[in-house]
């Protein structure tokens, strides 16, 4: 139902658990002169009866010329060419139709939810100051060699609770050279967020492109996605993935394995036709260790096994301050990289020269029978083969595994720091990797592959 008044709109809904992961488009008109759109949007329940999960309702724009940006947890934002509210972009308002898509990500019973989604148009000046930032890239060191980070983190300007700059203080306290924004939907804090960088610490820019089916990482852009299949006419996952693809981002399915509802709604990966598609990597690792993990783990050998060169990453999916305060085995991408540098971390991480820990150090380096050396994300001629491997801050009663095409080929037991070598006949497999474990079985650290011929 629409109601009307000048110059705000009303649109009134009711949302069942049969609506889940369903979108549901309202349109308005916006006349010339516009400067600002406001939109207050409430809903109850927040939390179904009995339930300790929310329901997940968010709200995009589009406008005219596309994607304007999406909000989560605010009732109310403001869409304008000077200073927009976070996950909202800011350039001037288009005249013509616009759409707010209300989103049903997530919906529990036993409860209806009722929702209001209130739109005030304004032609008044507005006294905002605009943001200072803008889309610069910096380099944080021009030394070459290895750098730990994260790929993989939110802010306010989707559903986090902090704001880009607490995000970046917090990683540098943690130690980590550098972090990636990628905020659901929205690149709105990019700018900021890249501005963060300072001598010795990058702060990288991408997105997580969020669709009721699956999540991706797209790396290394500043680019709006479109990413319900039936807007555009002939629109599949495999068509927005080429578009990542083809604007040169780094394209990762994130968390494959993840439960979906009510958990995590859209959170699984569930496009049977882009399993993994075209796609250069898959987020094995994703906050703590855990058996979802695992599972995205041996689905990626699964897919090494089918052909696919594809990138191991991990990422802390971290929302707020509080994610790691208890006691977590979080991974990190541990990336050998010519400079510490937007362009060449994920240069680094589309090569494979990176593997995964939880503060293990694991390098590992291969040397064929012909004298061709490789490090991790190499290729080798299928020759017997000589395995390196070097390990630190490793602990009491660890485990390294030689993986063969996704098979355990060899094992060894390490203390905190050692050297160890294994001989690989020709002929044995077509990748290895290595992993260090603890003795119940949870990973430290795993390596990309070396590939073999």
């Amino acid at each position: 139902m629409i109601e009307m008044t000048t110059p705000q709109i009303k649109f009134l809904g009711s949302l069942s658990k049969a609506d889940s992961k369903t979108y549901h488009p309202f349109t308005f008109d916006v006349p010339e002169g516009t400067t600002n759109i406001h939109l207050d949007f409430l809903y109850t329940p927040h939390y179904a009866t009995g339930r300790i999960h929310r329901n997940q309702i968010n709200v995009s724009i589009n406008g005219p010329d596309g994607v304007r940006g999406q909000w989560n947890f605010m009732q109310k934002c403001d869409i304008n060419g000077v200073l927009s509210s976070p996950g909202m972009g800011t350039w001037p308002i288009q005249p013509g139709t616009w759409t707010a898509f209300v989103e049903s990500h997530r919906i529990l019973p036993p409860d209806t939810v009722n929702y209001e989604l209130h739109v005030t148009l304004s032609s008044e000046l507005l006294n905002l100051t605009p943001s200072p930032y803008s889309d610069v890239r910096k380099v944080a060191s021009t030394k070459q060699g290895w750098y730990r980070g994260d790929l993989h983190a939110h802010t306010i300007h989707s559903d986090g609770s902090w704001d880009v700059p607490e995000l970046t203080q917090f990683m540098r306290n943690l130690g980590l050279d550098f972090v990636s924004l990628s905020d659901h939907n929205t690149i709105t804090g990019l700018n900021q967020h890249r501005n963060q960088t300072e001598d010795g610490f990058l702060a990288l820019g991408g997105m997580e492109l969020s669709t009721l089916n699956g999540h991706m990482l797209a790396l290394g852009g500043n680019d709006f996605y479109e990413w319900r299949l039936d807007i555009e006419p002939g629109m599949d996952i495999n068509r927005i993935m080429q578009q990542v693809i083809d604007r040169d981002e780094l394209l990762i399915i994130a968390h494959p394995m993840s439960p979906d509802e009510p958990f995590c709604s859209g959170c699984l990966w569930q496009f049977e036709d882009a399993r993994p598609g075209v796609a250069l990597g898959v987020e094995v690792w994703n906050g703590t260790w855990h058996e979802f993990n695992e599972e995205a783990l041996q689905q990626y050998y699964l897919w090494l096994n089918m052909g696919h060169h594809l990138v191991a990453t991990t990422g802390s999916d971290i929302h707020s301050p509080f994610s790691l305060e208890f006691p977590r085995r979080d991974g990190f991408n541990v990336v050998y990289s010519e400079q510490l540098s937007e362009e060449d971390v994920l240069k680094a991480v589309r090569k494979g020269h990176s593997y995964l820990s939880a503060g293990p150090e694991l390098l590992v380096t291969a040397r064929s029978a012909s004298g061709a050396e490789a490090m991790v994300g190499d290729t080798l001629p299928a020759d017997d083969t000589a395995i390196s491997v070097k390990v630190a801050q490793a602990h009491a009663g660890d485990k390294l595994r030689l993986i063969v095409d996704g098979k355990v080929h060899a094992t060894q037991s390490v203390d905190e720091t050692g050297e160890f070598t294994w001989d690989l006949a020709a002929g044995a497999g077509h990748w290895f990797t290595v992993e260090l474990r603890d003795p119940s079985n949870n990973m430290w650290a795993v390596t990309n592959p070396i590939y073999l011929g």
